[in-house]
Formats: C-alpha cells, sequence, structure tokens
C-alpha cells in the first residue's frame, strides 16, 4: 500500500530543472517592486484612492510574496507545462499589467507612482524576456499561455480593485 506522502499525489518538490531559472523572474520582480513601493506607496495610495497603511500593505503582501515564490519554484521543478507554470506565467503577466498602471497613473496624476521605476526598468523587460523564453523553449504551450495571461490580467484587476476598499 502506498503511503499518502509516496504516492502519486504526494508534493515532490526536488532540485530546479536545469535551465529553468526564468521561472524565478516573477518572485524577483516582486520582492523588487515591493520594495521600491514599501517607502511611499501606502501614503500614495491612501491620497488618491482609499485608505491604505504601510504596515497593512507589508502584512498582505508577505504571503503573497510565498504564493509567488511558491509558484515559481514549482515551475522550476515542472520544468514544463502544467499548473505551476500557468501560474508563475500568470503572475509575471501581472507585474507588466501592474506596471502599466504605475506608468499611467504617473502621467495622469502628475505624481510619482511609488513602484514606477521598478514598473518600468524591471517589470516590463522581464516580462518580455519571460514570454520569449517559454515560447522559445517550449516551458507553456499557447493555451496554457492564454489562459496565464487571463488569469494574471484578473489577479492585476483584483489588486488595482483593492486600492479603492
Amino acid at each position: 500500500m502506498a503511503s499518502p506522502l509516496t504516492g502519486p499525489a504526494a508534493v515532490q518538490i526536488g532540485p530546479a530543472a536545469p535551465g529553468t531559472w526564468p521561472f524565478m523572474l516573477p518572485f524577483v520582480v516582486y520582492v523588487l517592486h515591493t520594495l521600491e513601493e514599501l517607502q511611499g506607496f501606502a501614503a500614495w495610495a491612501s491620497r488618491h484612492f482609499g485608505p491604505e497603511t504601510t504596515s497593512a500593505f507589508a502584512a498582505y503582501h508577505i504571503p503573497l510574496m510565498l504564493l509567488v515564490l511558491l509558484a515559481s519554484w514549482r515551475a522550476t521543478t515542472a520544468g514544463r507545462h502544467g499548473i505551476w507554470v500557468v501560474l508563475a506565467t500568470a503572475f509575471q503577466w501581472q507585474f507588466s499589467v501592474n506596471a502599466l498602471f504605475h506608468l499611467s497613473t504617473w502621467i495622469i496624476l502628475g505624481e510619482y507612482s511609488p513602484g514606477a521605476v521598478t514598473a518600468a526598468v524591471v517589470s516590463l523587460p522581464a516580462t518580455a524576456y519571460y514570454l520569449a523564453w517559454i515560447r522559445r523553449e517550449d516551458r507553456a504551450g499557447s493555451g496554457e499561455t492564454v489562459l496565464a495571461i487571463a488569469l494574471g490580467t484578473v489577479i492585476a484587476a483584483l489588486a488595482i480593485g483593492f486600492l479603492f476598499l
């Protein structure tokens, strides 16, 4: 009889497959972007959207960062295709939509949007590289990529909508 820890449903976390480091980009982008936002995003969001505190901002970003780390790491161990690749891709796409939000609000509001620098310099180039890489290396099929982009767009819309609460 198979043990629940060794059966087919067991979570197998091993070393990353060779050449899968780009799956870690969503996590790296998220950390860098959040570090830029941490200094002034809560005050900026409170002025333009709804009340926000730096401590609340940090508190809800910690579990989200861990989720992105999990998806990124699991994608490196999956190597090709599957739900973890879709999730990592969705998170990376979300950061590009988030980048457009930061850059657009900077222009529309006429005030620097904390996070806009990493949005322009890190998020957008990383997303372009990531999407080209998964296509070139056949890490995600067309259907998986479309699903990831749809999911990432929904995640971004929810994150932006959260500002209005």
